[in-house]
């Protein structure tokens, strides 16, 4: 895989974190839009407030100058006053209003006007300040917020990153306290199936299956290495052998409303009904996990008793199509549930489970090419009420297993 797609794989998994960042950029541009037109007005005053103290202390020095007329010292206080920061140009005007003087710029936004009287209080003229009206100020304020709100953002994105890349999975977010016995699906399915502890007579009991049409989600288990096995043991030991483990896969898909379409050992599946391929995409995904768990925390405790124990693959897909699912299955890493990685988007599966896109595994189907995508576990929130329900199905089933990881 290429990094590219790596970094869009890992991008479309993180769309909490992209409406963060877009919530604190929008949140960043509205309040430094305010500040700044406070900045740009407030400075606009402080030059106003500047240039009218620079034009009255100008106009008693040019009094004398301007009422006789005299342009080399009217000019010569011009320069004087155009030097000065604020100060953009002058303009000096006989009483007529007709220009004397003249230095530095002729047109500016900013100008102030004031009188020019002798100390008797005639009238000598006017003066007008033109100031400096730049936008110098505010573009390198602008600049600076930009990097600022740059840097925010990068740190923000940089943070989520060290914490998957250092943080195991589990401690990333708060612990729920579970509950005892077994735990409804989690919140997100809206109608989670709390299912009766089921005893012998009732795994015997058979329900016909659903409508081909109505199923969205169906979960397959394939066993490792199934035909070395049969060659190996008798047909009723083996039989015997397969009805634990049906025993077991019923008691998991009871507890995300899913329903057994095959036997273990015969291309078993479970369907799932759900009316959006989200939600039952998520169930078949949970019933999946939650076998492969029970199973790997069984199988010490079958040695010990000296059963035979089996290895698993899972496949979840939302397709109908049960030649080719089962074939991904067949195809997968044993041990491991495996999802067709276009299925995680559209299933919304890609920010509830936790998986690595490089680990993923290109196999063909017919003739096409399906990526397999791995899932190790769930979002913590998930996998704890999962772990739960583990623990109780095999204490039911086999005895106690400990505290699992």
């Amino acid at each position: 895989m290429s990094l590219w797609e790596q970094w869009r794989s890992w991008i479309g998994r993180q769309h909490t974190l992209l409406r963060e960042l877009i919530l604190m950029l929008l949140a960043m541009l509205v309040v430094g839009i305010y500040f700044l037109e406070h900045f740009s007005a407030r400075l606009e005053e402080e030059r106003e407030v500047q240039l009218q103290a620079l034009a009255e202390q100008t106009a008693m020095r040019a009094a004398e100058a301007l009422a006789s007329e005299d342009s080399i010292s009217i000019n010569l206080i011009g320069r004087e006053t155009v030097a000065l920061p604020p100060v953009a140009g002058i303009r000096f005007q006989n009483p007529a209003e007709v220009q004397v003087g003249l230095a530095g710029v002729s047109e500016s936004t900013l100008r102030v006007s004031v009188p020019v009287a002798l100390p008797d209080g005639e009238l000598a003229g006017s003066l007008t300040l033109l100031g400096e009206d730049s936008l110098v100020p505010r573009q390198q304020i602008e600049a600076g917020f930009v990097l600022a709100v740059l840097c925010v953002l990068l740190l923000r994105l940089a943070f989520t990153v060290v914490r998957e890349r250092l943080l195991p999975p589990e401690v990333q977010e708060p612990v729920p306290e579970p509950s005892p016995g077994f735990v409804a699906a989690p919140a997100v399915l809206p109608d989670p199936v709390v299912p009766e502890p089921l005893g012998p007579q009732g795994l015997e009991q058979e329900q016909p299956l659903p409508d081909p049409d109505s199923i969205t989600a169906q979960l397959r288990i394939s066993i490792v290495n199934f035909e070395s096995i049969r060659q190996r043991f008798a047909q009723d030991a083996l039989e015997e052998v397969l009805a634990e483990y049906q025993q077991m896969l019923q008691r998991a898909a009871a507890v995300y409303g899913g329903q057994v379409s095959a036997p273990v050992g015969q291309q078993a599946g479970v369907v799932f009904t759900q009316a959006a391929s989200s939600q039952a995409g998520f169930a078949a995904l949970c019933t999946g996990l939650l076998f492969l768990r029970v199973v790997r925390l069984l199988a010490p405790l079958r040695k010990e008793k000296g059963r035979v124990t089996l290895e698993f693959k899972a496949l979840m897909s939302t397709d109908r199509d049960e030649n080719e699912a089962w074939s991904l299955c067949v195809a997968g890493v044993p041990g491991r549930l495996h999802v067709p990685e276009a299925q995680l988007s559209s299933t919304e599966l890609d920010v509830k489970a936790l998986y690595q896109p490089e680990k993923a595994q290109v196999v063909v189907a017919g003739d096409h090419r399906v990526r397999l995508q791995p899932v190790e576990q769930l979002a913590h929130r998930y996998q704890t009420l999962l772990r739960t329900q583990a623990e109780t199905l095999v204490s039911e089933v086999g005895g106690s297993a400990g505290p699992s990881r």
